[in-house]
């Protein structure tokens, strides 16, 4: 039998704390992960029931509007294409009262249909003729109910072209420019005017003088 000496008590309940301690450390680590883990878990829950309403919502507001309010929305890009394509406005415009200018790299759609006919906006899309057409949308096409919702809008603004004052914002930044022209025009002669009433400057000129 092992003789019991104080330093061996001494070591054996030293062992015994730091086992304890060690048990203790690794309870609260896992404890610690425990919570993190259920936090993570109930925040992406949560997280994702948020987004399922919000989808399920904006699902809802786009099936109660009208063909062409949605094909609207799709032109402009405030709802999106189901296969995630470029909205229409990115290259195209449509001159419309309260309506936010398009992009000017390709045609101006405000009378496609009148220029087209239906059946040619259709094909146009579906077939992609344009380089950058194809590009944009080979991969990423339109669903047939898209189609008809932007043809609905597209020929929503035919109807009300004759009607609507010309979108361009040409005219406005071309006198724009002319005014704000003018305008620096004065404004630097006021202050030349006033450096330059004499042909030096007069305060240096004095100065000079009274050193003599």
């Amino acid at each position: 039998m092992k003789k019991l000496t104080p330093i061996s008590i001494s070591q054996h309940f030293q062992g015994r704390h730091s086992r304890r301690s060690n048990v203790i450390a690794i309870m609260k680590r896992t404890g610690c992960s425990v919570l993190i883990a259920a936090f993570l878990m109930v925040f992406n829950a949560s997280f994702h029931a948020a987004s399922a309403q919000a989808a399920d919502s904006a699902t809802g507001a786009a099936t109660s509007m009208s063909p062409e309010s949605k094909g609207q929305e799709l032109f402009v890009g405030n709802i999106r294409f189901a296969n995630h394509g470029p909205a229409c406005n990115s290259c195209h415009n449509v001159n419309l009262n309260n309506f936010i200018s398009g992009g000017a790299l390709a045609k101006d759609l405000t009378q496609a249909v009148s220029r087209l006919t239906p059946e040619g906006v259709k094909g146009i899309v579906t077939g992609l003729p344009f380089p950058q057409m194809k590009q944009a949308y080979e991969t990423r096409p339109l669903t047939e109910a898209e189609i008809n919702d932007i043809l609905a809008f597209l020929k929503h603004a035919d109807a009300l072209a004759a009607t609507q004052a010309k979108n361009s914002v040409a005219p406005d930044m071309a006198w724009g420019g002319i005014l704000g022209a003018i305008a620096l025009l004065i404004l630097f002669s006021f202050f030349w005017i006033r450096r330059k009433r004499r042909t030096v400057n007069q305060a240096i000129y004095n100065r000079q003088i009274k050193s003599f």
